[in-house]
């Protein structure tokens, strides 16, 4: 339960937040003090959800990308093409062309 609050907390906070004047359209009856207080309460709970999807993008994007060891790969595919192409020329300068 706690994951699945962890990945959703802002959805669930704006839901919460979206039923709140929809509570006070269905239930005109209900005292305008506690849709007050609970709109206060629900935007300090969307800041510490905003602050924990900040650190979960932090430490995203601190984490080392998979991208990166393929780009180290194709780098050093790229040296060995360029080693066998200059050997490649290297030869067929050296060798006499037969007509």
């Amino acid at each position: 339960m706690n994951e699945f609050i962890s990945k959703h907390a802002v959805r669930i906070v704006g839901a919460a937040a979206a039923a709140v004047p929809l509570a006070a359209f269905l239930f005109p009856d209900i005292p305008w003090e506690g849709l007050v207080a609970t709109a206060a309460a629900l935007f300090g709970v969307s800041e510490v959800a905003q602050r924990h999807e900040n650190t979960k993008t932090a430490a995203a994007l601190a984490a080392p990308s998979p991208w990166d060891r393929a780009a180290a790969a194709q780098k050093a595919l790229e040296a060995i093409a360029a080693e066998k192409t200059a050997d490649v020329s290297a030869d067929q300068a050296s060798t006499p062309a037969q007509y």
